[in-house]
């Protein structure tokens, strides 16, 4: 037999594991005769369709023998074929004789390591006649088929007569996919150990995003992580500096080891972890974060600590990698964390009680202490952590914001490109595209939906519920939730004509999830030990007799259906995203209990305080003003919580449908007293509270920068575009922090409206670009004089975009991360440009061009131009100024005689340069000149110099300064430290001389006055 077809019936049989797997019938599963295929393909009347089913199942049984091949071609290629054969063929035996009894090979989390010792020990030892590298072979061969398994089985739809026709239509795209998943593991070789194994399974658990909108248990519906993720944009928390400048996430981890990243809830701060652990397992990091692509991950979701202890390295792999902990090398996570190879990344600190966050903290600084050289990322919300939480460690802060417009639209279009992904029907199709359409029209005319599509996890929604509603959307936050509710318990299921169980109404599910939310807000609880929960089920169930189920089955129904319930690591439940938790629980609070007093006593928690805000849109109009009036009681009798509990109820205001307006004018007059906001954080509750906010922040008068910058942020996180006309009264401000602000808050708007009614009208003296925001405003600023742009490399940047009214430009490229070419014709629009440098690592063609801007009359140039080229321009070109620096291949004055009559020359860190004879053109206009940083340099040249006032000689000491009595109207000279002149020999003749001694240019030293 060839080793190819030794690999087709190795595939085909690792297939019918993946049948097992996916079936999910334990009985099955577990008898070595048994054929999940055919008892799949039982299930099909049509013979045509059991041969197409055949033909599907002998395609997966192909791809996974292509995967395999290069394993047996490459890394084996020493072992000869006989020994092959058997090695694949004991691989075959093993998955052949092998009963899948194992109740937790069904679970979600399983992995290819957990996979590969339960069907070892089942199918007994196979490897007994093997030689030591067969043995190796064989190892190698079940570990990466078991993977194949497992990616296999999670990549079909949940197994039902419904799913296998959807297969066999989708067949082609099926296959595909499959191929694409496996395509996307890294490629074993025998020199993986253990770290390969772990990098996998973090690879294969984590590379998905769950798409709102379809079943969450159907595994055909997942969505890689790795195509689907959009770039965050995020500020640094810098609490004495105001603004600063937003920058996508991937940026910011270019230069931080240690980040510490705050946002508020559904800004999708667990999914960029889970971006960051894929990237850092599959190795695939962008360009500029490659030296991350060495690194291992470790996820560590606080909320799983909530009273247990915080894990020790070796707890790791705890939440990813559990079922292969025990095969891990002795001090592995010590070591990867010593070594600077492991990325730590800890989620939810705000998911933990109050009174464990000191505790976690301390077990943060501890492993910090104890592995200075790994890399941590640290997320939180707000309330929870203040900027300067970790700032013992040295955690670099910043805040995650929401999507900018142009981000919202590219999160749609994936959206719907997911949706027509899952799809063979072309009508279908054709109808998604038209939603997606007519989704982003709506996000265009209305600011209010626009703003909730900031946030990644309500943009979802949004998505799911336009299409589900046939392009009808809620108005606000709390129906958007609520219609989220009604489609995920109840109409998708009567839509597909899935029965559900008898008497489990819509109603009865929400009862039980909120019963199941309010008892873990209380008890500072993200989740919940799966009997436990069921547990809790059991005594709600008591009480509606209606439901006539049993406590497991309603949970597994619950799990399996709603949506909203997930298993994330075996034996433990929550809610897929805590905002569906905290609004059930509000939900419960006030409507099935009444728990006004719960909700008042516990409003100075964090965890509490979106649960307090949403209570007061599920609120009767008395338990409103009841909780309200509550809030602003306990403002007055504790100070310590005074502005906490007062920014609050401002913040319940963007719930409350109705409400006295005597109740809303104290809350107004209340918060007013807390304007200008002190803090970011403030200045998001104001703007919380909605657009009536609008007109106290039109009074307020900010006495800094700082405040300025937090009234602006207030304004624009109202989202509405009546917001503008309040951003115009800072355009003028020129305060650097102000202008970053202003530019930062672009992105929240119509860019068209927001250019020009802000952007053009700003007037910053200079501007400084290092961020994509500044570079798009700059067609749009007819005020701007002066820009020092900062390039990079690997972005490219149109000269277009300057400004035409442009006098003083100066472009830099700093990092040698490859060249940046400038075609000198592409700054010829800048008729008003009068100064211009080429600093860093710009290449500079066609420089001679320049001389047609006519209003150009300095130039600097560092390493950019080559001095063959400035020897081919014509003479004439008359400049006021030249500064030249590091042009390596400047060795005579005379290359520069296409200039004319400068009254300024700078020549710096030249090497070359041995002949100044050519300075004696220019002694008529020369009035500054600077030498610096030379060895051997014939410095005689410089008596025909006679009217030059300022001169630097930077180099070695001098002998001879004769060249000076030349020089009558000489009064700045600058020469070198070591120069055995005395003082008064230097300034003879010349009274008015200030003399300075430089090293390098740089260190200054004045003469004693009396020498």
């Amino acid at each position: 037999m060839s080793l190819e077809a030794a690999l087709i019936q190795l595939g085909t049989v690792a297939v019918r594991t993946a049948a097992k797997l996916w079936l999910g019938d334990q009985k099955v599963a577990a008898e070595v005769t048994a054929s999940a295929v055919d008892v799949a393909s039982a299930r099909l009347t049509k013979h045509r369709d059991k041969r197409k089913f055949s033909r599907l199942m002998d395609d997966f049984a192909e791809a996974i023998a292509e995967r395999l091949e290069p394993l047996v071609e490459v890394e084996f290629r020493s072992l000869s074929n006989n020994e092959k054969l058997a090695a694949i063929e004991a691989v075959r035996a093993t998955f052949e004789e092998a009963p899948i009894v194992d109740s937790d090979l069904f679970a979600a989390d399983l992995d290819a390591g957990h996979l590969d010792r339960a069907i070892r020990k089942r199918a007994g030892s196979q490897t007994d006649l093997l030689s030591a590298d067969g043995a190796s072979f064989y190892n190698l061969l079940l570990r990466e088929s078991c993977g194949y398994v497992i990616e296999i089985s999670r990549g079909l739809p949940q197994f039902s007569s419904s799913a296998l026709t959807e297969l066999l239509r989708r067949d082609r795209e099926i296959i595909d996919g499959i191929r694409e998943v496996l395509s996307r593991l890294p490629q074993r070789d025998r020199s993986f150990g253990f770290d390969y194994d772990y990098r996998q399974l973090v690879a294969r658990k984590l590379d998905n995003i769950e798409m709102f909108g379809v079943t969450l248990t159907d595994a055909s519906r997942r969505y890689p992580l790795t195509v689907a993720y959009i770039s965050l944009t995020a500020s640094r928390s810098d609490v004495d500096e105001g603004s600063n400048p937003s920058t996508r996430v991937d940026e910011i981890l270019v230069d931080n080891k240690r980040l510490f990243i705050r946002g508020e809830a559904g800004l999708g701060k667990t999914t960029l972890l889970y971006w960051i652990a894929v990237r850092s397992s599959l190795r695939d990091f962008p360009d500029e974060l490659a030296p991350w692509n060495s690194t291992i991950p470790f996820l560590i979701p606080l909320r799983r600590y909530v009273d247990k202890e915080f894990p020790a390295p070796e707890r790791f792999l705890d939440e990813v990698g559990r079922h292969i902990a025990d095969e891990m090398p002795k001090g592995w996570v010590q070591g990867l964390l010593r070594r600077g190879d492991a990325i730590v990344l800890i989620d939810g600190v705000d998911e933990l009680p109050s009174s464990r966050r000191i505790e976690v903290r301390n077990w943060l600084n501890d492993i910090v202490e104890q592995f200075p050289d790994a890399r941590y990322i640290v997320t939180s919300r707000p309330g929870a952590a203040a900027p300067e939480w970790l700032s013992e460690q040295d955690f670099s802060v910043v805040d995650l914001e929401p999507m900018a417009v142009r981000d919202v639209r590219v999160f749609v279009e994936r959206w719907h490109d997911a949706m027509r992904s899952l799809s063979v029907d072309e009508e279908y199709k054709s109808e998604i595209e038209v939603y997606k359409d007519g989704l982003l029209e709506k996000l265009e005319t209305n600011s209010h939906l626009r703003r909730l599509a900031g946030y990644p996890l309500l943009c979802a929604l949004l998505c799911a519920l336009h299409k589900d509603r046939r392009a009808v959307l809620p108005e606000n936050r709390i129906e958007l939730y609520d219609v989220a509710m009604q489609m995920m318990l109840e109409r998708r299921d009567l839509e597909r004509q899935i029965s559900g169980l008898e008497g489990f109404s819509r109603t009865a599910k929400t009862l039980l999830l909120g019963h199941l939310a309010y008892w873990l807000i209380r008890n500072s609880r993200s989740d919940i030990e799966t009997e436990r929960a069921i547990e809790q089920l059991k005594r709600q169930l008591v009480l509606m007799p209606q439901v006539r189920h049993n406590a497991r089955s309603v949970y597994r129904n619950l799990l399996e259906r709603s949506g909203l319930l997930r298993e994330p690591v075996y034996g433990r439940v929550d809610f897929i995203h805590r905002t569906f938790q905290e609004y059930l629980c509000a939900r419960t609070a006030v409507l099935d209990s009444d728990d006004v007093g719960t909700l008042v006593a516990n409003a100075h928690v964090d965890q509490w305080h979106e649960v307090v805000v949403m209570a007061v849109g599920h609120a009767s109009s008395q338990q409103r003003e009841e909780l309200l009036s509550g809030l602003l009681k306990r403002a007055d009798t504790e100070s310590d919580k005074h502005d906490t509990l007062v920014l609050l109820a401002l913040a319940c205001l963007e719930t409350a449908p109705t409400l006295s307006a005597e109740l809303r004018s104290i809350i107004h007059e209340r918060a007013a007293t807390l304007l200008p906001p002190k803090t970011l954080t403030a200045a998001k509750s104001f703007a919380s509270a909605g657009t009536f906010v609008l007109d106290l922040l039109a009074k307020s008068r900010p006495g800094n920068a700082k405040e300025t910058v937090n009234t602006i942020r207030a304004i624009v996180e109202t989202g509405s575009d009546e917001a503008i006309p309040l951003i115009k009264r800072f355009v003028h401000d020129t305060r650097k922090s102000v202008q970053d602000e202003l530019f930062r808050s672009w992105r929240r708007f119509d860019e068209e409206i927001y250019a020009e009614a802000i952007i053009s009208e700003m007037t910053p003296g200079w501007l400084y670009v290092d961020d994509p925001v500044k570079a798009h405003a700059l067609t749009r600023m007819r005020n701007i004089r002066s820009i020092t742009l900062s390039l990079d490399a690997n972005v490219m940047f149109s000269m277009g975009l300057l400004p035409s009214c442009l006098e003083e430009l100066s472009l830099w490229l700093l990092h040698r991360n490859g060249p940046w070419v400038l075609n000198a014709n592409a700054l010829m629009g800048l008729a008003n440009l009068k100064s211009l440098e080429f600093f860093g690592f710009v290449e500079v063609e066609n420089f001679a061009s320049l001389r047609a801007l006519s209003n150009l009359s300095s130039i600097g140039v560092v390493r950019g131009v080559d001095a063959a080229e400035f020897a081919q321009i014509e003479p004439g070109w008359r400049l006021n100024s030249l500064r030249l620096e590091e042009i390596s291949s400047l060795r005579s004055v005379d290359q520069l005689n296409f200039l004319d009559g400068p009254t300024s020359v700078m020549l710096k860190n030249c090497p070359e340069l041995r002949d100044l004879s050519g300075l004696a053109r220019w002694s008529e206009t020369l009035g500054s000149l600077s030498i610096t940083n030379f060895d051997e340099l014939d410095l005689a040249p410089l008596r025909s110099l006679s009217n030059l006032s300022s001169l630097v000689i930077d180099g070695s000491p001098l002998r001879d300064i004769s060249f000076l009595r030349e020089m009558p109207k000489l009064r700045s000279l600058a020469i070198p430290i070591g120069t055995p002149i005395p003082y008064a020999k230097i300034v003879e003749g010349l009274p008015k001389l200030h003399v300075t001694l430089v090293s390098h240019a740089s260190q200054l030293s004045f003469f004693p006055d009396d020498e």
